[in-house]
Formats: structure tokens, C-alpha cells, sequence
């Protein structure tokens, strides 16, 4: 299949001269190198605003203003669609990047970029419904899978209700990407896919009251009688994360064959390690300055305790971003050669990435224990960094021991495993 550059109305879309690569067919390198950049020079400007966001439980204006204008929206789109074309590492590594300042605004940007490369996997009328669309640069879309919600076909399309909880970024998205199972005449329902519904014809619950990611808006979406066109919704169960079916136009980049919970989770371990690099080196500076209280060191690098914990700290964040990075890598390849992940190479994956959690999660344990008390206080920087990761590593997807479990099956044969093929 051949790589369709633009389409629609996205052929009038303007890109940044210093991100435009020309429309090559790998990975655009020009971009993710830039970009990295612009999210590195972010980060004081996320620290900064970092508190409001903890207030008022969304990101502030002036931090999503400032993500639009880097050019971070177009990452995950098609060259096709006007986008960049990037890789999932370049992605990993601008959402690390940006954690180090503010983990939420990690998170916001991981899940958002996420769901915009979900739809980019749908059949032709959705893409254009999302991506050629008039007078909009490139969409916003936030996402929730479960719990999930109905449809019910009508003349011309479907109405959708439901409510999902923790729609992370929904309170800067254009669009909703909402799990929902069809249900039939009879009441029984059928497994379905994504409806995509504009936030304008949607309720938005308050209900985000949590210990970390304050800043995410993870809220409660709510449909009542919302009607979509059939263009609106992706069949996922008919046809497949990424399954194309022939005869499709807008397909043939990279992306296009990156498998989907592969993706999803190396993007978001990356958030919590950008997190992790963070405290880490706010823990190292403070400790050749701040006295080990009771003791005669003066400065708390003198001793040689602490010296071994905080190599073994930060030999384990370093461990996990390899391994997160390997997983970037891996789904990069599946993207040039189009060969899918085998189901042992997928469980590999998510075995590996249940280990970079678990080291993530030791890291920062000790880092806390000796960044002492002080780093606690809500005016240290370092507790929103460690409420941000703590809190990510327990998201469903990032679950340690639910991994190990997979994995384990995989190795052992044991059919089927606990999981969907596409959710491994």
C-alpha cells in the first residue's frame, strides 16, 4: 500500500519548517529530534504552573497553549493527515521530557497523543471525520475503553449512552473516544469498538478527587441519547486494532501497524521514568548540601549508606528506561517491516514492562527515604513528582503482578491467557 501524504482539507494545514521532514517513508528523525528539545525547554515553564494545576485539577491555559504551539498535537498523526509521522521512541522520550516538569502534563500529553493514534487506525470515513476536518489543525481526543457504554443504531447512525469514568485531558480535548458494546433490538448486546463523540454533545461529571495526577482532569464523561453518524464508529470487534481491510486508502505509515497495548504502555512507563530521572536528580543535589540530622555528616553525599542507595536508585530507573526504550524500539521495527508482534514477543513486552514498574517503583522508594521529610512538604516540587508516578505505575494497564501473570502463561503454554491478544 502506498502512503497517501495528505488528504482533504488537511493538505491546506501549515507545519513547522524545522518539524517537516519532506514526508519520508520511516520515521520523521528531523521532528523528534526538535521536539524532544521544545518539551526539555517546557519544563520550567510546567514546574511554574505545576501547583494551579494541582488546584484546580486540570492543566492550566497557559501549559496546554503552550503544548499546542511545540507542535506535540501533530506527532501522532499520518503525514497523510498533515502530521508528522514520528516514532513511538520520539514519543516516549518528549513524554518523559515533559514529566520531569509536571507528571500530569506527562500524562495529558500521553493519552491525548494515544488516542489520536487509535483513531488514525480506523476505517477511511472515520479518519475523515477526525482528520479532515475544516478549520482544525490536528484533533484532540481523549479516551476511555471501560466501563463500557451503548449504541443503539437509529436512522443515519447510532445514539450512544453511558458514563466512563477517568477520561484523562478531557478538559482540553475536541473529541471523546468512548468504549461502548452495541446492543440489539432485543436488548442483548454485542461486542463493539470506539464511538467518537464531540465534547461539545457530552456532559462532563466532576468526580476527579485523587492523591496523584490531580492535574489530568481524569473526570467522568457522560452520553445521554448522543447521536453520531455511522462514520463515528470504529467496529474494533469486527475490524481489529489495526486490521485493514482491502481496498482501504488511508493507510501505509509506519504507525499504521504498531501493535496497540505495546504502544500504549512503553508511552506511559515513560511518563513515570521521566518522573523517577526527576526526583532523582533533586535528590542528588540536595545531598551534597543538607546534613544527615543526629549524625556528624555534615552533607548527606558523605555517607557511604547513601551514596549506595542512590546508586542503586538510579541504576534502577536506568534499567527501567532501557527497557521501556527497547519496547519503543520493538514496536518501531513491527512499524518499518509491518510484521506483527508474535503472541510470545507481546508477552515479553508486557513481562518486561511489569519489571520496569516494579524498578521504578523501588527507585523512588528509596530516593524518598532520602530525600527525608522535607521532600513531603507541598511546596517541594518533589511530592507532586512522586504523587504523579506512584499513582501512575497503578494504572490497570501497568499492573506488575497481572504481567508477570501473562508472562508467565506464555511461557508455560497455558491457552488462553488471561488477556485479549490486542490487550497484551
Amino acid at each position: 500500500m502506498t502512503v497517501i501524504r495528505k488528504a482533504g482539507p488537511a493538505a491546506h494545514r501549515k507545519i513547522d519548517p524545522a518539524l517537516d521532514d519532506g514526508g519520508g517513508p520511516g520515521y520523521n528523525v528531523q521532528a523528534e529530534k526538535e521536539l524532544v528539545g521544545r518539551a526539555r525547554e517546557l519544563q520550567p515553564l510546567l514546574l511554574k504552573h505545576g501547583p494551579q494545576g494541582d488546584k484546580d485539577r486540570r492543566l492550566p491555559n497557559e501549559v496546554f497553549d503552550a503544548l499546542t504551539d511545540a507542535g506535540f498535537w501533530a506527532m501522532a498523526v499520518p503525514r497523510r493527515w498533515g502530521g508528522l509521522g514520528t516514532s513511538a521512541r520520539a514519543m516516549s522520550l518528549v513524554g518523559a521530557e515533559l514529566a520531569k516538569g509536571d507528571g500530569s502534563v506527562g500524562w495529558v500529553y500521553t493519552v491525548l497523543h494515544g488516542s489520536t493514534w487509535v483513531a488514525s487506525l480506523g476505517p477511511d470515513a472515520l479518519q475523515e471525520a477526525i482528520f479532515g476536518e475544516e478549520g482544525v489543525d490536528h484533533p484532540v481526543i481523549c479516551a476511555v475503553a471501560n466501563p463500557p457504554g451503548t449504541i443503539d443504531e437509529v436512522d443515519g447512525g447510532y445514539l450512544v449512552n453511558g458514563r466512563w469514568p477517568y477520561a484523562s485531558g478531557s478538559a482540553h480535548a475536541r473529541w471523546a473516544q468512548l468504549g461502548v458494546n452495541i446492543r440489539n433490538k432485543d436488548g442483548s448486546l454485542d461486542h463493539g469498538g470506539f464511538a467518537y463523540v464531540r465534547i461539545k454533545d457530552i456532559t462532563i461529571d466532576d468526580t476527579w478527587h485523587m492523591m496523584g495526577m490531580r492535574a489530568t482532569a481524569s473526570n467522568t464523561i457522560v452520553a445521554k441519547d448522543v447521536f453520531i453518524p455511522y462514520a463515528q464508529f470504529y467496529h474494533v470487534a469486527k475490524l481489529g486494532l489495526g486490521g485493514h481491510t482491502p481496498g482501504k486508502r488511508h493507510v501505509g505509515e509506519p504507525s499504521d501497524y504498531w501493535p496497540f497495548m505495546p504502544f500504549l504502555r512503553a508511552t506511559a512507563h515513560a511518563v513515570v521514568a521521566g518522573a523517577a530521572l526527576e526526583i532523582q536528580a533533586r535528590v542528588t543535589e540536595a545531598a551534597q548540601r543538607r546534613p544527615i540530622v543526629y549524625t556528624t555528616y555534615t552533607k548527606q553525599s558523605e555517607a557511604v549508606m547513601a551514596q549506595g542507595q542512590l546508586g542503586e536508585a538510579a541504576a534502577r530507573i536506568s534499567a527501567a528506561v532501557a527497557v521501556t526504550l527497547k519496547n519503543c524500539d520493538l514496536i518501531d521495527q513491527v512499524g518499518l517491516t509491518r510484521v506483527p508482534l508474535t503472541p510470545q514477543q507481546r508477552a515479553l513486552s508486557k513481562g518486561e514492562g511489569s519489571l520496569a514498574v516494579d524498578l521504578l517503583s523501588q527507585a523512588i522508594d528509596q530516593l524518598m527515604f532520602l530525600a527525608g521529610s522535607s521532600a513531603f512538604s507541598t511546596s517541594n516540587p518533589i511530592e507532586r513528582l512522586y504523587r504523579d508516578a506512584v499513582f501512575g505505575m497503578r494504572h490497570t494497564a501497568n499492573l506488575p503482578y497481572v504481567g508477570y501473570e501473562i508472562f508467565g502463561k506464555s511461557l508455560l503454554g497455558i491457552e488462553p491467557n488471561i488477556s485479549h491478544p490486542d490487550f497484551i
